[in-house]
């Protein structure tokens, strides 16, 4: 199925591997990184869903947990705080704080798999058109021939499962896809997500849908 569609098993409280996967076509010279940032200048991270609010208690929104290597070993696996520098599950900040992507330097055909959540507060400002709207990155180094990258997810409206995964290409870049927190009553026509009335929500579900 094309795109838009849920993602199998995205966000906190799932302990599978097969969610989201980007593939090198080359070897690289150092391990791949996954960061977020205000838009694909790459250069600021000042929106609401990086400085989070007094609800939230002021940490970044969106979390990012690396699965290339193995499936977090609970089912909840959000860290409550960022980790400076780079981690296995990290709230996303640019470079102030990331995921490493995996444990060793990908070979050409590689790929890293990872999964997202989404964590707001019931004080995030709604509606929420610019201040939790960000671009994801992956940054990488190579030697020689530079890699081109897919983007993929596991694709629940294609039959998808952790066994039996489905991947999807995601089109990156500002004509591409988008990756949304949604309730699980929301579809690609109507994308909501319901704040909570009082303390933190997870996002019930994860899609990607076209732009």
């Amino acid at each position: 199925m094309a795109i838009p569609s849920a993602v199998v098993n995205a966000g906190n409280g799932h302990q599978q591997q097969n969610i989201f996967r980007i593939t090198f076509s080359q070897a690289l010279s150092s391990i791949p990184t996954l960061e977020a940032w205000d838009d694909s200048t790459f250069s600021t991270t000042l929106k609401e869903m990086f400085t989070g609010t007094a609800g939230n208690g002021n940490v970044p929104y969106v979390s990012g947990l690396a699965t290339t290597d193995t499936a977090p070993g609970g089912p909840s696996w959000e860290p409550a705080s960022p980790v400076a520098g780079g981690a296995v599950a990290n709230r996303l900040q640019g470079t102030t704080s990331y995921v490493n992507l995996a444990a060793e330097i990908p070979t050409a055909g590689f790929s890293v798999r990872f999964n997202l959540n989404w964590q707001v507060g019931y004080d995030a400002t709604v509606p929420a058109t610019t201040t939790q709207n960000g671009v994801l990155a992956c940054r990488y180094a190579y030697s020689g021939t530079a890699p081109s990258l897919t983007w993929a997810y596991n694709d629940s409206g294609a039959g998808g499962t952790e066994a039996a995964p489905q991947w999807t290409t995601i089109t990156p870049g500002s004509a591409g896809n988008y990756i949304r927190p949604m309730d699980s009553s929301s579809n690609s026509s109507s994308p909501v997500w319901t704040r909570p009335t009082s303390g933190v929500a997870d996002a019930p579900t994860i899609w990607v849908t076209a732009t």
